[in-house]
Formats: C-alpha cells, sequence, structure tokens
C-alpha cells in the first residue's frame, strides 16, 4: 500500500574517485609498524558493532510497521462520511 507509506531516503555513500596507491600502502606499514612495537592505540569500534542494537530495545523503533493501520484508516474514513450523511440529511 504504497498510499499510506514513505518511502526511505537513499544513504549517502561516498566513493573516492582519486585515490593513492602508495599513501595507502605507507599508511598501512605505519600501522603494522606501531602494531608490532604496542605503541597503536585501541580501536574504537565502528558502526557494525552498534547496527541493531537501540532496535533490540526499543519495540517502536524496529521499523516495523502495524497491519492493522489500513483497515483502521478505511474505517475512520466510512464512520466520517456515515456521520456527515446524518449531519446533511438526519437519518442513516
Amino acid at each position: 500500500m504504497g498510499m499510506f507509506s514513505t518511502r526511505e531516503p537513499r544513504k549517502f555513500r561516498r566513493v573516492n574517485i582519486y585515490t593513492s596507491e602508495r599513501k595507502d600502502k605507507l599508511d598501512k606499514l605505519v600501522k603494522e609498524e606501531l602494531r608490532r612495537e604496542g605503541k597503536l592505540p585501541q580501536e574504537e569500534p565502528g558502526k557494525e558493532s552498534y547496527k541493531g542494537r537501540f532496535s533490540g530495545f526499543t519495540p517502536r523503533a524496529s521499523g516495523r510497521s502495524s497491519r492493522l493501520t489500513a483497515p483502521i484508516a478505511i474505517l475512520i474514513v466510512v464512520v466520517l462520511l456515515l456521520l456527515w450523511r446524518y449531519l446533511l440529511m438526519g437519518r442513516f
């Protein structure tokens, strides 16, 4: 039912067109050397470690929609139409 749901916007995804392979190799070598010496600080957890944690604790944030929304919306429209007809004509 596209009428009662909204589309989710596309996620931003950055794609680097211009990269320096030499710089990447140098950074990798420096990290390996720091890791061997024990000077490399603890890495902070990335996005992957937090994925799904918040929605697990809050059921409303899980993104699941209720299946009763469409029938309830139709029922409300029918009731409003009957009420409008009663107000105009004085009878059902």
